[in-house]
């Protein structure tokens, strides 16, 4: 049974609601290009479920970042603290910004950046820390927050991987200064392919980076800007408003087969996995765990026809980036070595994930324990 990492599943159930989304709002536009109510829509919706006061529909979660860095105005020499494990986006987007990134090594339980290495990279260089909620789950978003008050720090939540994931009953996203989120194709809440993003806030101050959205109009400005920032697409914007309208549906899938993969392999001598506590609701867009033997173990996957994906490359293995760590990274060093990604996408079947968990039992030679 042939599982793939990134079914498209959901695009096919969602054909003809594309179709009359697509129908409808051609109806109340002048041309493709006369979309700004359309994005004011959903702009107050998204920033209605998030829980902040505003939100910008951009191109993609990394124009959201940029832009995010964008407005603190890094100077030569500031220094933004992220982690080790995570998107090479994030610390480029510190880099295009004129600032340095300072990675910091993840917790071993739920490889989010650890809060303890954080407190031990300030220095008075530091501007800022972005707060990547990885695979879904929160960042120890409380001890960030703590940190940058103490050293007057700005915060930037990164939610790409964690739209809709709750901490302490808040949507993550609401925490921090500015929150940035991407519509990646493989996420729960996605666009026509790779693009579209949001940035959300709730401070006024904010406000002018809407305007740097607008500075292609202005050639000086653009060349000052070096870049230019883009507004979510029109294709794009239909995609996601259309599976907005079934994302509790979405969420519910992913929940179902997260629990199905935590209670079958639970147990499990030769694997672990991170798991929610009584603060935290986490809608996965991976299911990541750590195994032993496992470039072995995903060969026989494979070999089954399970798709799975290697763990991100942490940033001090990167050539690009290792010169910016200061410190060993041991629970880094773990992950890459340990984790892989298993498949879990929108409206899997139990019988999918079911073929997932056998395979890994068959690997372990584990039988499957049934009830006396």
């Amino acid at each position: 049974m042939p599982i793939r990492y990134d079914s498209m599943r959901i695009d096919r159930l969602l054909i003809k609601s594309y179709q009359e989304r697509i129908e409808a709002d051609l109806k109340r536009i002048n041309g493709l290009n006369d979309i700004e109510g359309l994005l004011g829509e959903w702009e107050k919706e998204f920033a209605r479920y998030i829980g902040t006061r505003r939100a910008l529909a951009l191109n993609s979660g990394t124009d959201a970042l940029q832009l995010a860095l964008q407005h603190y105005g890094l100077k030569t020499g500031d220094e933004v603290i992220v982690p080790n494990v995570t998107y090479p986006a994030v610390p480029l987007a510190v880099i295009y910004a004129g600032g340095l990134p300072v990675p910091a090594d993840c917790r071993t339980a739920d490889y989010q950046m650890d809060a303890d290495a954080v407190r031990g990279l300030v220095t008075k260089r530091t501007k800022g820390i972005i707060a990547v909620h990885m695979f879904g789950r929160p960042a120890p978003i409380d001890s960030i927050l703590a940190i940058a008050k103490k050293h007057k720090l700005f915060v930037v939540e990164d939610v790409c991987q964690a739209e809709s994931s709750e901490y302490k009953h808040k949507k993550l996203g609401s925490f921090g200064d500015i929150s940035c989120f991407s519509f990646s194709y493989y996420k729960p809440l996605s666009s026509c392919g790779g693009g579209g993003g949001m940035l959300c806030f709730n401070d006024p101050a904010c406000e002018k980076i809407v305007e740097m959205t607008k500075i292609w109009k202005d050639d000086a400005s653009l060349l000052k800007a070096g870049q230019r920032y883009s507004r979510m697409y029109l294709w794009d914007l239909m995609a996601v408003r259309t599976k907005f309208r079934f994302l509790k549906e979405i969420i519910k899938s992913r929940l179902k087969i997260k629990a199905f993969y935590e209670k079958e392999l639970g147990g499990m001598k030769n694997i672990s996995f991170p798991r929610d506590d009584a603060r935290t609701l986490t809608i996965p867009q991976v299911f990541v765990m750590a195994a032993r033997e496992r470039d072995a173990l995903g060969q026989h996957l494979k070999k089954r026809g399970i798709d799975w994906q290697n763990p991100y490359t942490p940033l001090h293995r990167m050539k690009t980036f290792s010169s910016f760590c200061r410190t060993q990274m041991p629970n880094s060093d773990a992950y890459s070595g340990e984790a892989l990604h298993l498949p879990l996408f929108s409206f899997m079947k139990e019988k999918e994930a079911a073929f997932v968990v056998e395979a890994i039992r068959e690997f372990f030679h584990v039988q499957k324990t049934r009830p006396s």
